[in-house]
């Protein structure tokens, strides 16, 4: 491994790890913890490097980015220290970046699906899903169960479908319902299931003397779950994706309804999911 030093500045040049994190939220905290202001150890910093040229940064992105808003000191030299990890492709520097995540032990959720959205070149902008809180409810929409596979993997699988709810541009009054939303997308397309979706956001359900449609009798529905504080935990997804799905079918058909029922989730779920369950039936 060899040691050499940079400017600042030509540290914050250097590209980004392709797995890098939501670097403006991890600033925005370390700000005011560990990095209020500057220690020796601040110089140290690594990086990748493929056939004698630097390639990436292996850690040190807050720092850069402090660095260049001005919010932290800069070395007395103005200079950093770069450690250099020879790699043969960003695999290699993907998986030592993680080997060197400083807040790998703490880090949350979303952060790992803002760094596999990040990965897949793609972002979210949407109210709705730009915060990247959904892992929960793309691991039910792709398996009905708590999934604990790779992240990255299953951000790149749902990418289309991520893609086509984030042009929605909806808010973020229904998280919790991001499962059926996907769910719905993925079976009828956006153009179909989106006017759903747009219809509950924008409050645009009815209710007449046969019924509510599917938008009305689904915002009632998670008002109350919200009023009993029931809309956290596995179980209760599990029934909201369950029974929105029920509702969102409703509206689609045109069907007004006056109890808002659970739906065969299995059925919405993709093949090989579907696959894994019936299996699982047919062992119990």
């Amino acid at each position: 491994m060899a040691v050499i030093e940079m400017s600042v500045q030509d540290w914050i040049d250097v590209k980004d790890n392709p797995r890098q994190r939501n670097t403006e939220r991890r600033a925005n905290l370390a700000k005011t913890k560990h990095l209020s202001k500057y220690e020796a150890p601040h110089r140290f910093v690594f990086a990748a490097i493929r056939n004698g040229d630097v390639l990436c940064k292996l850690d040190g992105h807050t720092r850069a980015m402090l660095w260049s808003l001005g919010e932290l000191e800069l070395p007395p030299d103005g200079k950093v220290t770069v450690c250099l990890i020879e790699v043969s492709s960003y695999a290699d520097a993907k998986h030592y970046y993680d080997c060197l995540d400083a807040g790998a032990a703490t880090k949350q959720p979303c952060d790992t699906v803002f760094g596999a959205t990040r990965e897949n070149k793609f972002r979210l902008r949407s109210s709705l899903l730009r915060s990247c809180t959904f892992t929960t409810q793309l691991k039910i929409a792709d398996s009905g169960k708590k999934f604990s596979g790779d992240i990255n993997a299953l951000v790149k699988k749902w990418k289309p479908i991520l893609l086509s709810l984030d042009s929605l541009g909806l808010g973020s009054g229904f998280t919790v319902l991001i499962s059926a939303m996907l769910l719905s997308i993925k079976r009828d397309g956006v153009e179909v299931a989106g006017p759903f979706w747009k219809g509950l956001d924008q409050d645009s359900g009815t209710k007449t003397a046969a019924g509510m449609d599917g938008i009305e009798a689904l915002r009632r529905h998670i008002e109350n779950r919200r009023a009993e504080k029931r809309v956290s935990g596995y179980d209760n997804l599990i029934d909201i994706v369950s029974r929105s799905l029920t509702a969102y079918s409703a509206w689609k058909d045109g069907r007004r309804i006056k109890t808002l029922r659970t739906s065969d989730l299995t059925s919405w779920l993709p093949s090989s999911a579907k696959k894994s369950q019936q299996q699982q039936t047919t062992r119990k």
